[in-house]
């Protein structure tokens, strides 16, 4: 697992910064966050090996101070780093610096190339023409597979790719020697050509701000896994910008960092999809939450109450956060922000093998109960020749650790095999019959009047 290191101090806004990428096995990191908080200064960061200068042009004259440093310790490459000089009123270095194109950066509007390559296509349409017509081009193969996953779609199918410059240039041939010039697709699809350019350069390590801008719904589901090949191919990494939800709930575990302001500490960490989910845009207009470790134990708390026919006088929403270290730093951002409710208002519920470590780790006055079953997914799993004997054996070579192969048999048993997690979900109530009776008991004393 590849990584690599950042820091920066005295830059605008953030005062110290260190960061420390772990690359999953998609060599892709997503990094979201809050407006204002630096995502962009971390961007820029990377962007002085291609131009000291950009704090100055970008961020105005009181971003930079004697105390700005930014020092890289990169896969591969000697730690380099860059400070402020004070003749130059900008950054400067006496560092050994990576080769170029090793490094590839991109900016937000109006600095990022994709916003300046209109222009250039232009100015080459006299060169692009004359390729047509002396028929040197040829199909845009690996471009074409790209945008086919991307958009699942065979629009591109003619898409091809003529060379000027040592530059490729993209278009479809139409009837009568008429194309259509990549400069005249749809924004988002022009865009992410130009993403496709970066991620195929020669570049080992890449970082994009405003990944998602102009994609629509589609586009920003299927892009993740469209781009994860490429970058195996090429063996290159990919940090990238981004707010958009449904991109982000597409990402790998261990892929998601998060970018906040606690007391006026800046941090960037891995985050679940829950808990930035929870944070970034908030569930409002409800009157009680219930805050859980995951998804499947969410679903369990929410087939409890349809299956028991509660009377929920209180408007609720029931959220897996994701671990529950992540449940526990939400709970206490709730309990001195109130970003769902007061404290009384919310109730977390964990499974019987975290209960005694949150237990023993918080003190705050949120409410924090045991679901009374140690792991859902490994009750299932290590119960399984009881509950689903008719159900055949993965086919895939199981996990020697249980509780890593319990979530990939419950992805067996209602992916694979279309079995309702409801189903699931009974086998466990009926089974620890007095155990699921308390655990209702209390989610209908939080719900009900």
């Amino acid at each position: 697992m590849a990584a690599d290191k950042v820091s920066i101090k005295g830059i605008k806004n953030i005062n110290d910064l260190d960061m420390e990428f772990e690359f999953p096995d998609s060599n892709i990191i997503v990094i979201t966050g809050k407006n204002w908080i630096g995502k962009t200064t971390i961007v820029k960061a990377f962007h002085l090996l291609t131009d000291p200068n950009i704090f100055a042009k970008s961020s105005g004259e009181d971003a930079l101070g004697s105390d700005s440093i930014v020092s890289f310790s990169l896969e591969e490459i000697a730690p380099f780093g860059f400070f402020y000089n004070e003749a130059l009123d900008g950054f400067d270095t006496k560092d050994v610096l990576p080769s170029e194109n090793t490094i590839a950066s991109e900016l937000p509007i109006p600095y990022g190339s994709r916003f300046q390559r209109f222009a250039k296509i232009a100015k080459f349409n006299s060169e692009i023409k004359t390729n047509i017509a002396s028929n040197k081009y040829s199909s845009a193969t690996d471009l074409i597979k790209f945008l086919s996953n991307v958009y699942s779609s065979n629009k591109f199918q003619n898409l091809s790719a003529t060379i000027i410059q040592k530059t490729e240039f993209y278009f479809i041939l139409k009837d009568n020697d008429y194309y259509v010039r990549e400069d005249h697709f749809s924004s988002g699809e022009f865009f992410l050509i130009q993403l496709f350019r970066l991620i195929k350069s020669s570049a080992k390590l890449i970082i994009i701000d405003e990944l998602d801008v102009a994609l629509d719904a589609t586009a920003q589901v299927n892009l993740y896994s469209a781009i994860k090949p490429i970058l195996h191919e090429n063996n290159s990494r990919l940090i990238v910008i981004s707010h958009s939800l449904a991109f982000m709930e597409t990402v790998d575990d261990g892929g998601l960092y998060y970018l906040e302001n606690s007391s006026g500490t800046v941090s960037l960490e891995q985050r679940s999809f829950g808990y930035i989910k929870s944070d970034l845009f908030g569930f409002r207009g409800f009157d009680r939450y219930i805050l859980t470790e995951d998804e499947t134990l969410a679903g369990f708390i929410e087939y409890l109450i349809r299956h028991y026919a509660m009377e929920c006088h209180y408007r609720h929403i029931t959220i897996g956060v994701g671990g529950f270290t992540q449940v526990e730093l939400l709970v206490k951002k709730n309990d001195s922000e109130q970003i769902f409710a007061p404290h009384n208002n919310v109730l977390c519920v964990v499974d019987g093998d975290s209960f005694q470590k949150i237990s023993a780790s918080y003190c705050g006055p949120t409410r924090i109960i045991s679901s009374n079953i140690d792991d859902l997914e490994l009750y299932i799993y290590l119960h399984r020749d009881l509950l689903f004997p008719g159900v055949p054996k993965p086919t895939y070579s199981e996990s020697p650790k249980d509780k890593k192969a319990s979530k990939y048999y419950w992805r067996w048993l209602t992916k694979d095999n279309m079995i309702s997690t409801d189903v699931l979900y009974k086998c466990i109530a009926e089974s620890e019959n007095d155990k699921t009776m308390q655990l209702k008991n209390e989610i209908a004393l939080f719900l009900e009047k």
